[in-house]
């Protein structure tokens, strides 16, 4: 991707490839929309194919990506179909809040498998095209989550974003040389239903009111902004960056 001054030329993603995992529902679905409104060519997966209605200017894809085949399958269906993939942005993810004294094997492996798994062999997949193609973005997503070890008893899940975050680096570290950059975006306390699962509609309000420096939870479509503006050419200069989107929540 070249770099483009005109702010009115869709940040240079019009006519880019896409894949946006998570879409059905969250961030996932309003970087979807965003990317396709500013002229990507997006396809939208999801493991629950029947939310995916509705993501206009999007083809869409079922999957199970805590399946590497699966992953494998996505990136090479769209390549088979439009010849390249020039972003990927990693929104999949499943929460469980359960203390660490009760975490057995089996949720450690569904945790791990959809949140980090997916997105290393979604990366590893990606990287080939990309490299071949010497440019390419992705932007990963993690979560607060990972530096303050997860609210409401949400440990594996911050111990999974935390792995995103050291794959983020180690990517970026490696890729750079090919024209590949990789990024992370850390939302905390996005108003979706998996942001909210654990919460009364009270316990919700008043934690946004006593910790979030703009006393309030964020909206998916601030972090799509977000991710938008690090697959654009506006971000060509930025790489193992990761980008808190939390309305003041860390102060990292």
């Amino acid at each position: 991707m070249s770099a483009s001054s005109d702010p009115e030329a869709g940040f240079g993603i019009a006519g880019q490839v896409a894949i946006v995992t998570g879409a059905a529902s969250g961030i996932g679905r309003a970087t979807a929309i965003r990317l396709a409104a500013h002229g990507a060519r997006v396809t939208a997966v999801d493991i629950d194919g029947g939310r995916l209605a509705g993501l206009e200017g999007c083809v869409t894809a079922t999957a199970d990506l805590s399946r590497p085949e699966a992953c494998e399958h996505v990136v090479d269906t769209v390549l088979a179909r439009e010849g390249r993939l020039d972003i990927l942005v990693n929104a999949a993810a499943i929460l469980r809040r359960v203390p660490i004294p009760e975490v057995d094997p089996e949720l450690w492996d569904e945790v791990m498998d959809a949140n980090l798994l997916s997105q290393f062999a979604l990366c590893r997949a990606a990287v080939r095209p990309m490299r071949r193609q010497k440019s390419g973005r992705i932007v990963n997503i993690s979560s607060t989550a990972a530096f303050n070890g997860g609210a409401n008893a949400s440990s594996v899940y911050a111990i999974s974003k935390g792995g995103v975050l050291a794959l983020t680096k180690s990517l970026a570290r490696q890729l750079a040389a090919d024209g590949v950059v990789v990024n992370a975006v850390c939302p905390g306390g996005i108003d979706t239903p998996m942001g909210r699962f654990g919460f009364t509609e009270e316990s919700w309000n008043a934690h946004f009111q006593a910790n979030a420096l703009l006393r309030r939870a964020g909206q998916p479509e601030e972090v799509a902004g977000a991710i938008v503006f690090l697959v654009s050419d506006w971000a060509s200069y930025v790489t193992g960056h990761t980008l808190d989107v939390e309305g003041g929540l860390m102060l990292r």
